[in-house]
């Protein structure tokens, strides 16, 4: 009498298909959550600078682990067999990973680089209106670059923002320009490129985002380049000290 494996045995069909069902459906979802961050590993690779936070490096295991596991239950179900356990083990080892992957994080988080240039902004107005403040008060503007990175500092800056095609932080910080005209290059998204005067009694900062992973300089509701300036004037009372507030 000869033993028959149940390995890969036929089963009843009402029991396969449940099965394939149960198994194929929880692989579906955890592949279509983790499609944005496909995308965003994608768009990381192929620009130099992009915005938002790490991938979810757990959901991108788990979608790959889902993926191994999809193939025999669909080939067991196409044959009509019970497919291996370990497939079945690994859709659960996917969905679990799914799961924890979040960590807090809601799914759709704000990757894009309005937002990013948009927290710049809000980053170079604090700066801007806290050295208005200091110009008035004092006749002049601080004409030392670490002043101008402590105010940066207060204006409460949010590093993770930008990060680098090897998903390095960019934190802002202050580029010091000799004139006005001054190029400095390269570019930095999320700086701030700054020209006191020498007597301090006027200033310009020009905002350093980003288009299609490239820095650019912000530009205006009318298309033309951002420039936000500082003179003294005598006859204005001083200004009031800006509230600081976090960023979003």
């Amino acid at each position: 009498m000869t033993t028959r494996s149940v390995v890969g045995a036929s089963s009843p069909v009402g029991l396969r298909l449940l099965h394939a069902a149960v198994f194929l459906a929880m692989a579906a979802g955890v592949l279509y959550v983790s499609v944005p961050e496909w995308r965003h590993v994608l768009l990381v690779l192929g620009q130099p600078f992009h915005a938002g936070p790490l991938p979810r490096w757990l959901l991108l295991a788990g979608s790959l682990v889902a993926a191994v596991g999809v193939l025999p239950l669909a080939w067991g179900l196409v044959r009509g067999r019970s497919a291996p356990l370990w497939a079945s083990g690994a859709v659960l080892v996917s969905l679990v990973g799914a799961v924890g992957a979040g960590d807090g994080r809601p799914l759709a988080e704000a990757r894009s680089e309005e937002s990013a240039n948009l927290a710049i902004l809000r980053v170079g107005r604090r700066v801007h209106l806290s050295m208005v403040q200091e110009l008035q008060a004092h006749g002049g503007a601080p004409i030392d670059v670490e002043s101008w990175r402590k105010a940066l500092e207060v204006a409460g800056p949010a590093p993770d923002r930008i990060r680098t095609r090897e998903l390095r932080a960019v934190a802002p910080h202050v580029v010091w320009l000799e004139s006005d005209e001054d190029s400095a290059e390269p570019m930095v998204p999320g700086s701030l490129r700054v020209h006191v005067t020498p007597d301090g009694v006027a200033f310009s900062i020009r905002l350093v985002g980003l288009r299609d992973g490239k820095p650019v300089l912000l530009l205006d509701d009318r298309g033309k380049e951002l420039v936000l300036r500082g003179l003294f004037n005598p006859d204005l009372p001083p200004a009031e000290k800006p509230a600081v507030s976090p960023i979003p």
